[in-house]
């Protein structure tokens, strides 16, 4: 009888602690602090996803200072999320083999907004009007925009991220994220126009998961598990509550506010940007070849590359 007993007391004091130590370990790491924009992470990991695939996932968040393709192309971070696709292609260029194996926005948020009172209906109507602009979108977007919208250099004033010269200036245009720049501004007393790159035809997804060749080939089974999880946490995040995941963000992010919060889940549900059901989290070739076509074309990515050679479209199949 005292075998049996020492038995199940050993039982249970061993099992917990075997079931975790089977679990895979993944450090996530973001692109900025902690926001709703990694709300689908959040929620993954506050109701138990991760926890349920057998991960033990922790998320890094960046910030300012934080340089995910650099840390990652020296092997100091093995998953990250990639902002935009430019960044994995520029990694392979390189020669740092990774693979982007989902996509959390099916429309980049990026965005050009005015003032209520502009008369321009659609980007094209911004032609010849200042636009503040980061350095960063200089080597991006900005080369797209004068293709598109003919577009001028003269029209680029340095956006030093605060709205302030924007708001002085009412005929003027701003860059911005959807679910940011355009809070900001409505907290200062202006409801802005807003307009979304993606809805005026620009290819590139964002916020996606991108892992190293050599640490995927390792551990595929694993990266396979956090992208399903992923998803269930998207799913749930845009078109449930997101109550659990923002408890999580806030809590990595005194910055953070509920009400940017919920003010970023809406813009983010009713512009269609994370997307619904079975399209949440997938991608597809003819949008990543359309991406580089364009790009490289534009000279803002090295020609000569695969197309291919970035991503993996199988992980988003269960």
């Amino acid at each position: 009888m005292k075998a049996l007993v020492a038995a199940l007391i050993f039982s249970f004091i061993t099992l917990p602690a075997l079931a975790g130590e089977a679990r895979t370990a993944i450090t996530f790491a973001t692109d900025w602090k902690a926001q709703a924009e990694h709300g689908g992470f959040y929620q993954a990991l506050a109701k138990g996803y991760y926890r349920d695939a057998g991960l033990d996932v922790t998320i890094r968040p960046g910030g300012p200072q934080v340089d995910l393709p650099r840390l990652m192309a020296a092997g100091a971070l093995d998953v990250v999320m990639a902002s935009n696709g430019f960044q994995p292609y520029n990694l392979a260029a390189a020669g740092v083999p990774v693979k982007v194996l989902m996509a959390s926005f099916q429309k980049d948020p990026q965005v050009l907004m005015v003032h209520p009172d502009v008369p321009a209906a659609e980007i094209a109507d911004l032609k010849g009007r200042p636009i503040f602009i980061s350095d960063s979108a200089i080597s991006t977007f900005w080369p797209w925009l004068k293709a598109r919208f003919a577009f001028e250099d003269k029209q680029i004033r340095k956006y030093g991220y605060s709205l302030g010269p924007w708001l002085a200036n009412p005929g003027s245009v701003q860059e911005g994220y959807l679910s940011s720049e355009p809070y900001s501004a409505t907290i200062a007393g202006i409801e802005p126009k807003v307009f979304l790159f993606a809805d005026a035809g620009y290819p590139g997804y964002a916020a996606m998961v991108m892992v190293r060749d050599d640490y995927l080939k390792d551990h595929e089974a694993a990266m396979r598990a956090f992208v399903q999880a992923s998803i269930r946490g998207w799913q749930d995040y845009i078109h449930g509550d997101p109550a659990a995941g923002n408890a999580l963000i806030l809590k990595d992010n005194r910055e953070m506010t509920p009400e940017l919060l919920a003010y970023a889940v809406k813009a983010m549900h009713e512009r269609g940007i994370v997307g619904e059901g079975d399209i949440v989290g997938t991608m597809t070739a003819e949008r990543w070849a359309q991406f580089y076509r364009e790009m490289s074309e534009l000279g803002i990515l090295p020609k000569g590359l695969d197309p291919a050679s970035v991503y993996r479209l199988d992980f988003t199949r269960p």
